[in-house]
């Protein structure tokens, strides 16, 4: 099918400005496309579907080689065309990963807790758990985050309770300011894509635009601690880009990877 008028102009919006970095663009398009057991994509199609997002095929190898190399893809040949898919360790690192960027709702709120370190057994300990990303940094030797606390075998001073309210120098440590604008430029994007989709759109033409859309969503998500909505600076839209992205999949239904591959090898 070919693609809609409007289709070019909702990939530029999407890109924002900027080719993506090919290698995570593409575990990006296997973590939405092709995650399940045994499902693969041939060559052609990853180089249709990067080409699509202005990524060169000579790039598009490069990458291939890399995640192959680190251990994220298996290949195997089937006549002429090379197929790829994620190696167990790459479908467990996406599965980990799928149901945060494909949740419609934030991390639970409510029952909060803080540790406090009093030596310097307890500040290695707080820099372990600051590395999982759902902590707030609330002093020098102080995290605070969401959900009951975690057994530390006593290293940690721990306390429980409701938060009933964040203090504003706590929520804007969260999320610098270049974070918060490139939330932002997500959500724009993902809105204003969304408002120009042809009501029906190709196989090809739905992966791009899906493996563009989950990719800046992703990518923004790493750069985030996994927090409740309300541990945010209110100029925080990140409850907005979620919604934005569910609309836009939802009117992009994840493409059959056979279609995908018939007009790839068309």
């Amino acid at each position: 099918m070919p693609s809609g008028p409007h289709t070019p102009h909702a990939i530029d919006l999407l890109l924002m400005g900027e080719t993506p970095r090919v290698w995570s663009f593409v575990v990006s398009l296997f973590g939405d496309l092709a995650q399940g057991p045994g499902e693969s994509l041939s060559g052609v199609v990853l180089t249709r579907l990067a080409a699509g997002a202005g990524v060169k095929p000579e790039a598009m190898r490069v990458a291939l080689h890399r995640l192959k190399r680190d251990g994220w893809l298996v290949s195997e040949r089937a006549g002429r065309l090379s197929h790829y898919r994620l190696s167990e360790t790459g479908r467990a690192q996406s599965a980990a990963a799928t149901p945060r960027i494909y949740a419609t709702e934030g991390v639970p709120g409510g029952l909060w807790h803080v540790l406090v370190a009093g030596d310097a057994a307890g500040a290695a300990v707080l820099t372990d758990l600051a590395a999982e990303g759902a902590y707030m940094q609330a002093g020098p030797m102080v995290l605070a985050g969401p959900g009951p606390a975690p057994d530390t075998g006593g290293v940690l001073l721990a306390v429980e309770g409701q938060a009933a309210a964040l203090p504003d120098w706590l929520r804007d440590l969260v999320c610098p300011p270049d974070l918060v604008a490139a939330c932002a430029r997500l959500t724009a994007a993902l809105t204003a894509a969304e408002a120009l989709l042809p009501g029906e759109t190709g196989p090809l033409d739905r992966a791009i635009l899906r493996g563009l859309a989950v990719h800046g969503w992703r990518r923004l998500l790493l750069r985030t601690p996994a927090l409740p909505d309300a541990a945010f600076p209110d100029s925080w839209q990140g409850p907005a880009a979620r919604a934005a992205l569910a609309r836009l999949l939802a009117r992009l239904p994840r493409p059959d990877l056979g279609e995908v591959e018939a007009e790839a090898l068309g």
